[in-house]
């Protein structure tokens, strides 16, 4: 595309703006939209979330996400917040039906506003075409859509974050109206609300970017050439941070105080100290990665063996993208690029420091900052020789990543199934068989579009778009789903089985029990427990660390579960379950057991006299959890009916 095309297709952009953004976000919509309706938890936090909006609901304390009764400390509540509205709505129907639909939404919604933004910004920088198809790009992107019909924080965070950085890049190119600040603060506030501090990094972005400017600004005046080491003086930058005073001040104060207020109220309504648990899982998912940054910085593998993975299927041609914005910078110095790279260098320095990217989602917010990257240099950069190298070089990436990882499947026969690793394919190939037919023709439209059309990189990025979102449902219709215990596939699929086997034989008045350690590993069952309780209450389960002998007396007699919980938490009169367990009647009890915790008690369960074995009953099920994989899960509980 020569500069005489480039400037035609900037002027139809600019000319059908409206039109042109109204289609893009109606695309959008459509494909974030597909696969809400599936009745099947995607990832396992999703019913966390999804239980804290449900208790919400019904206890009206929006301050204090709970759990199953209990205190969930994990994230900040935005992400609650913007679910609650669609619950209260499930709500009225009493969550009968398929509510995770609704559940859903608000990430749908999220990410369309991720790409009206990534519109907007791309079109401020580099001209309605780059706006427009950047925003294509990412909707594209196999892991922005994979995360869009997710009900947790990531989405939430993603689009506080790619609104903030429109605010900030703003005020960056000159715009010191009042709006901007306030838009900044608002997005920033928001921001911290959705997950802690991290949402101060593009503010750091920033901040570093108007240093460099100021360093390069002085430079310049004084007629000497800049370098990368006078571009980054300290001195410079502490001075150019100093003059910017105040408007940093008011994001930093914006995006402190509605979270410290936060804490406060939660504390104030619950009893319970968030600052605690946020805390602890910082250091949790920090910790588990490694404490020494040698060590992180030279295992860096994942950014490229899973480059493609990333940001599929538009990663190879960011090797061109990063070369284009060093010969943008070097040849001459582009403060928008310099604005972008500080963004993006900042958020992926201290992410690749504090969890050395221990999942492939910690990188969603980047992925605008990416398709904006990426498709200016497919659309604006100089056609030369170099350019057509690194295009070709970038398909070719594309199809060798994929070919490797088609190998690496192939050798160990397992698979990447949302963010599940090595699910063995080999019980599900008949459904997994007409996605990888889809998956090879999409390949094949992309070598056609690729083959000689560097100089037409809209059409490129146009038909690869559509190309991949053709493929999507070929994925979610391989994916389990539940009608009934005996019609399934590929079998039960574990929360619900569980549940409908246990409402078979119970009712509202029945208490479930379970180790702690059941819960943390299928948190979609205490979601599905609702089923159980037929007056549109919110029913709890009791997670006890108890001794076997009192597991089996609480089994035999539920009436005591609210003394038993008592001894393991001493301030028990804070916690919802707890309030639950002693005002609840119940009739009686079952036990929810892994196979390591069951085969644990089933030693004490054959010492106990026959009298009382002769009413005990076990139920095994052999269930697919959210991860594709096959486990045992027993089901124990006293039938007075039963006789040998």
């Amino acid at each position: 595309m020569d500069n005489k095309s480039e400037s035609v297709l900037n002027g139809f952009c600019r000319k059908n703006w409206a039109l042109l953004l109204g289609m893009l976000l109606i695309f959008s919509a459509a494909v974030s939209f597909y696969g809400t309706w599936l009745n099947y938890f995607y990832d396992i936090d999703e019913p966390k979330y999804a239980r804290a909006v449900y208790e919400m609901i019904h206890s009206g304390n929006l301050l204090a996400p709970m759990f199953d009764g209990m205190p969930r400390m994990e994230k900040p509540p935005l992400a609650y917040w913007v679910m609650y509205p669609f619950a209260w709505l499930a709500s009225l129907d009493g969550f009968s039906g398929n509510a995770l639909t609704f559940f859903r939404l608000p990430t749908v919604i999220c990410s369309v506003l991720m790409v009206l933004g990534t519109a907007l910004t791309g079109r401020r920088l580099f001209g309605p075409a780059t706006g427009l198809l950047a925003g294509m790009i990412l909707q594209s992107s196999v892991l922005f859509k994979f995360m869009a019909v997710m009900m947790k924080v990531d989405v939430v965070f993603a689009c506080c974050v790619t609104w903030a950085t429109y605010f900030y890049l703003q005020r960056y190119l000159g715009d010191k109206s009042t709006k901007v600040a306030v838009g900044g603060a608002v997005l920033t506030a928001l921001g911290v609300l959705a997950k802690g501090p991290f949402a101060f990094l593009p503010m750091a972005g920033y901040a570093l970017a108007v240093g460099i400017r100021h360093n390069v600004n002085k430079k310049n005046e004084s007629g000497e050439p800049a370098s990368f080491v006078s571009a980054m003086n300290i001195k410079g930058l502490v001075a150019a941070k100093w003059d910017d005073r105040n408007i940093l001040l008011l994001w930093f104060v914006a995006g402190c105080a509605p979270f410290f207020l936060w804490l406060y109220g939660a504390w104030l309504s619950s009893g319970f100290d968030y600052t605690q648990g946020l805390l602890g899982q910082f250091f949790h998912n920090t910790a588990s990665t490694s404490s020494k940054v040698t060590d992180k910085l030279s295992h860096l593998d994942p950014y490229f063996d899973t480059l493609t993975v990333i940001f599929f299927p538009w990663g190879g041609y960011v090797f061109g993208t990063v070369y284009g914005i060093w010969r943008s910078i070097r040849e001459k110095f582009n403060e928008k690029y310099v604005f972008m790279a500080c963004v993006f260098l900042v958020y992926l320095i201290i992410f690749t420091l504090l969890f050395k990217l221990k999942s492939n989602r910690y990188m969603l917010p980047i992925l605008p900052l990416l398709s904006i990257l990426v498709c200016d240099w497919l659309v604006n950069a100089k056609r030369d020789k170099t350019y057509r190298t690194l295009f070709e070089m970038g398909f070719v990436w594309i199809l060798s990543m994929a070919a490797m990882l088609g190998y690496r499947s192939f050798k160990s026969m397992s698979v990447s199934v949302n963010l599940a690793d090595r699910v063995p394919v080999g019980p599900y190939m008949e459904l997994m068989l007409p996605f990888f037919v889809a998956l090879g023709g999409f390949f094949l439209v992309m070598l056609i579009v690729s083959i000689k059309q560097s100089h037409r990189p809209a059409l490129h990025i146009v038909v690869g778009s559509l190309a991949i979102t053709v493929v999507m449902p070929f994925y979610y219709k391989a994916l389990p789903s539940y009608a009934s215990l005996t019609e399934n596939r590929p079998m039960p699929i574990l929360a619900q089985a569980v549940t409908d086997k246990i409402a078979a034989f119970s009712d509202s008045d029945t208490l479930v029990i379970h180790r702690p350690f059941f819960i943390k590993t299928f948190p979609d069952v205490a979601y599905y427990l609702k089923k159980l309780d037929k007056d549109g209450n919110c029913m709890y389960s009791l997670g006890s660390g108890a001794r076997h002998g009192d597991l089996m007396q609480i089994l035999a007699t539920p009436q005591i579960a609210a003394e038993m919980f008592k001894k393991e938490h001493p301030d028990a009169d804070k916690y919802p379950v707890y309030q639950y367990l002693k005002n609840k009647k119940f009739k009686n009890a079952v036990l929810l057991l892994s196979a390591s915790d069951f085969y644990q008690l089933k030693p004490f369960m054959n010492s106990l006299p026959d009298m009382v074995k002769q009413y005990i009953e076990v139920a095994e099920m052999e269930l697919l959890t959210i991860k594709w994989i096959k486990e045992k899960i027993f089901i124990v509980r006293f039938n007075p009916g039963k006789m040998k």
